[in-house]
């Protein structure tokens, strides 16, 4: 039976104790997973995760030659001369690209989580693809689900989806949950608004409203739109769909 526990924020993970066979699952429902998930779906050819504008302009130069896109934001404004790093704008543009994606929090939980041997990420967009590889190839192993937070603060948003998660693997079969887990269990399985209702009424949703991002929202909400399992390869440094990468090391 696997054990699965909820990591509330990025910041309380702590790189030492990432051990074999452990499955890390890092979520950031407003913005970046759900980000990196609609691009994938939508053609991107991979997504760089990087830790800030500093390091995307790097990188930018390095795949200069394949002429990439560079997305990002930090604290909800997008970077000065990158492409906002919201879904529904970079649907259009993605197909056979290659995305460069810097934000404040989810990138940055993503590359906090490289020590693990899988790092999936994960939307309320993809919830049942990831719970269905969880299921068939990692239900012995130890899974950490990766709350992003911001700015070293909790964020209900993502807590819901880890919620969301939890409930689908649930039904699946038996798994030893850790009280975090539970707690996210209860928060989702109790709650009887929309996802849309729910994201909407969190601060960062509050953020998008404010920023005329409701559609983004709105399209962000929706559970189960892809068929999309993203997966970490630390080796290359970038995100594809988990049929090109076996490994996260």
């Amino acid at each position: 039976m696997g054990r699965i526990h909820v990591v509330m924020k990025k910041e309380d993970i702590d790189p030492s104790r990432w051990q074999n066979n452990s499955v890390a699952v890092v979520f950031d429902v407003l913005l970046a997973t759900s980000t990196i998930t609609a691009s994938l779906a939508n053609g991107a050819r991979e997504v760089i995760p990087v830790l800030n504008e500093q390091e995307a302009k790097s990188v930018s130069k390095r795949f200069q030659h394949e002429n990439p896109l560079v997305a990002g934001e930090y604290g909800g404004i997008t970077i000065k001369g990158f492409l906002p790093p919201n879904p529904l704008a970079l649907n259009r543009v993605v197909y056979n690209r290659l995305l460069i994606l810097s934000t404040t929090n989810g990138t940055v939980a993503t590359r906090r989580s490289e020590g693990a041997s899988m790092v999936y990420l994960c939307s309320l967009l993809n919830i049942g693809a990831i719970a269905d590889r969880l299921y068939q190839e990692h239900r012995t192993e130890n899974i950490v689900l990766v709350c992003s937070g911001s700015a070293n603060s909790f964020c209900l948003e993502d807590y819901y989806g880890a919620g969301g998660l939890l409930h689908s693997l649930i039904q699946k079969g038996d798994w030893e949950l850790s009280d975090a887990a539970r707690g996210a269990l209860m928060v989702y399985s109790n709650e009887k608004r929309t996802a849309k209702e729910v994201l909407a009424e969190t601060r960062v949703g509050e953020m998008m409203t404010a920023y005329g991002l409701e559609e983004d929202l709105s399209f962000v909400s929706n559970e189960n739109q892809y068929n999309i399992v993203p997966v970490f390869s630390k080796r290359s440094g970038s995100i594809k769909e988990v049929k090109e990468y076996e490994s996260s090391r």
